[in-house]
């Protein structure tokens, strides 16, 4: 398609003219292989090739500008004197990727037949498609090896992740907790964490966050949110202190372009307090077994690193026995189905309230059962992370 000028390899017009074989050739050089052939213009905004599509005609551009794309993705855009589509009708298989004209632009259209025709007045033209083909050849050789490290380097980077979060959940006296955790791609943005004080095995910190973004960017953000979380935990910082020495911490690293939403909440299992602090996070659901009602653990707080200071609205609630907290992350309530709806909240409120549950574990597999078929068929489009905490109903 679009190939920089390579030195060596040259052939002929004739036996006369040193012909230098590359993908961008002059209008007189390209009239030269195409003296006779129709010209056709096509308005800007045409699509010229459409990806996965079959396709017998390749194309030379011979003024304007087309742009490649691939899987929705630019690849390029093509100057005049490019070459395209000729592996199509090469090879008889769907085109793999769209062109589509930028401009007004003159095209020459080449079926199978004319191709022919072309090679056997032309040899050398024949020459210069398998320069163009051994070219791109090359290149997607190149891509693919760097495409096998990146996926390497990504399962490497998948279990430093993993390792990252907590082997297990806690054990408590007098309570349950359960969690999952998903990622949309090989590493992901969620995080969560249970922080016991060795100090003092009454009290357990948990934190759950979601840093914009996913991929690699937002695990390594990732990584050191955790780190600053759990530093500040062992320091036995309050909610809302904690997040606020994170929201500090941000703020002094002026090129990080990441932020941070987080719930930050501290059980007391010995007085069943449960103190916490929300930086722009989806708050936590508290489910009360005496009524079988629940309400959201509504505390106001900006998102980390949107602001220099963070002022905490730190909260608490008295758990009874048999209630239940339910922290999450919008890869739960922005799930989507195959016809583009959210999962949202009263999606999630409905599982809530469709059984008097047994057990944290029991709720969890619920809740992440119902996202699982509500979005069945469809891509994963965010990290998912769930939390589900019980005070026993007898203690």
């Amino acid at each position: 398609m679009y190939w920089a000028n390579q030195p060596g390899n040259v052939c002929m017009f004739d036996d006369s003219t040193p012909f230098q074989p590359q993908s961008r050739l002059s209008l007189h050089e390209l009239l030269r292989f195409f003296p006779d052939e129709e010209q056709t213009v096509v308005p800007a905004g045409t699509v010229v090739i459409l990806e996965d599509e079959p396709g017998n005609v390749m194309y030379v551009l011979l003024e304007g500008q087309l742009l490649v794309t691939a899987q929705g993705k630019r690849v390029h855009t093509m100057m005049p004197g490019a070459i395209f589509g000729e592996m199509a009708l090469i090879d008889d298989r769907p085109r793999s990727a769209t062109v589509t004209a930028v401009t007004d632009s003159r095209l020459i259209a080449i079926d199978g037949t004319r191709f022919q025709e072309i090679v056997g007045r032309s040899p050398q033209f024949a020459l210069h498609v398998m320069y163009i083909m051994a070219t791109r050849t090359r290149r997607l050789v190149q891509e693919e090896v760097q495409r096998q490290r990146m996926e390497e380097e990504l399962v490497i980077g998948r279990r430093i992740q993993l390792s990252l979060l907590p082997p297990g959940c806690p054990e408590i006296p007098g309570y349950e907790f359960a969690s999952d955790y998903r990622a949309a791609r090989e590493v992901g943005g969620d995080l969560y964490d249970f922080i016991i004080p060795p100090d003092d095995a009454t009290k357990v910190h948990m934190v759950i966050a979601d840093v914009t973004g996913k991929g690699v960017p937002a695990a390594l953000y990732m990584a050191v949110s955790r780190t600053l979380l759990h530093n500040y935990a062992l320091a036995d910082s309050s909610p809302g202190e904690a997040l606020r020495r994170v929201n500090a911490f941000i703020g002094e690293d002026n090129a990080t372009p990441l932020f941070l939403s987080a719930v930050y909440g501290v059980l007391d299992s010995r007085e069943h307090i449960l103190t916490y602090a929300n930086a722009g996070h989806n708050a936590p659901i508290w489910i009360h077994h005496q009524t079988g009602g629940f309400e959201p653990l509504v505390s106001r707080g900006l998102v980390l690193g949107s602001f220099k200071t963070f002022e905490a609205d730190e909260k608490f609630c008295r758990l009874e026995p048999g209630d239940y907290v339910v922290f999450f992350t919008d890869g739960i309530t922005e799930a989507r189905n195959l016809q583009g709806e959210f999962f949202d909240d009263e999606g999630l409120e409905a599982v809530i309230a469709s059984s008097r549950w047994n057990s944290a574990g029991e709720l969890l597999e619920a809740i992440v059962g119902a996202v699982d078929d509500f979005s069945r068929g469809t891509p994963k489009a965010d990290d998912h992370t769930v939390i589900v905490l019980r005070r026993s109903p007898a203690n």
